[in-house]
């Protein structure tokens, strides 16, 4: 079954950049994009047929394994010539981690996270950088905190919903006041593009099965 478009909202999907190398069983594939529960391909030839597949993600000398099955396969580029292959684009959703899979995808897409807000806030004034931060934590309750930027204004209320809002972020409850308040002045400064970045860094501390604790990056 595919996810409802505010489905995938809760779930926020990151562009890898630059892609990764990654395998699709035996098939060599490029990994485009990936979320927590699923991922996009680029790959030559069509996938194979069968219920279930698995996906190696290769991150910083590590191996990212899940079980997973095809729930889109579409043409991207026909080859045009003798030599060229057709380039198929497929999405993919994530069914079982294997081994430490699920806390290494949390840590990668944190990581793409962090890098591509970093380069928005790069010129801007009294904004911390967030990739020398690590603000997920265990958490003990089921509270959040939803932040919605209205007219200029923040507006912070205690929630047990994790539904992240259409203007601004929901969080674990758990993360540190000061925290929070870095990802209030990112989201003022960054784009559209970087403020759905924020929502999703905000969203992996959200819940114990999206919110594994994550390592501090210093680039």
């Amino acid at each position: 079954m595919l996810h409802r478009p505010q489905e995938r909202r809760r779930y926020g999907r990151v562009q890898l950049t630059p892609p990764l190398r990654g395998d699709f069983d035996t098939t060599p594939v490029t990994v485009v994009e990936a979320s927590v529960i699923g991922a996009r391909i680029n790959h030559e030839g069509r996938l194979p047929r069968a219920d279930a597949h698995r996906l190696r993600i290769h991150w910083k000398e590590q191996a990212i394994d899940f079980e997973c099955e095809v729930v889109r396969s579409t043409v991207v580029r026909l080859a045009k010539k003798a030599g060229e292959s057709t380039i198929y684009e497929s999405g993919l959703r994530l069914t079982a981690p294997l081994g430490n899979a699920e806390d290494l995808l949390r840590e990668m897409i944190a990581e793409h996270v962090l890098l591509a807000i970093n380069e928005q806030i790069a010129n801007a004034r009294g904004v911390t950088p967030l990739a020398a931060v690590a603000y997920q934590v265990e958490r003990s309750t089921n509270k959040y905190r939803r932040c919605e930027y209205i007219d200029g204004v923040w507006r912070k209320s205690d929630t047990t919903s994790p539904e992240q809002p259409e203007n601004g972020f929901t969080i674990s409850a758990d993360v540190d006041p000061y925290h929070v308040e870095m990802l209030c002045r990112t989201w003022e400064i960054c784009d559209e593009a970087g403020r759905e970045l924020t929502r999703t860094l905000a969203q992996l501390s959200i819940s114990k099965k999206e919110g594994a604790p994550i390592r501090r990056y210093v680039p």
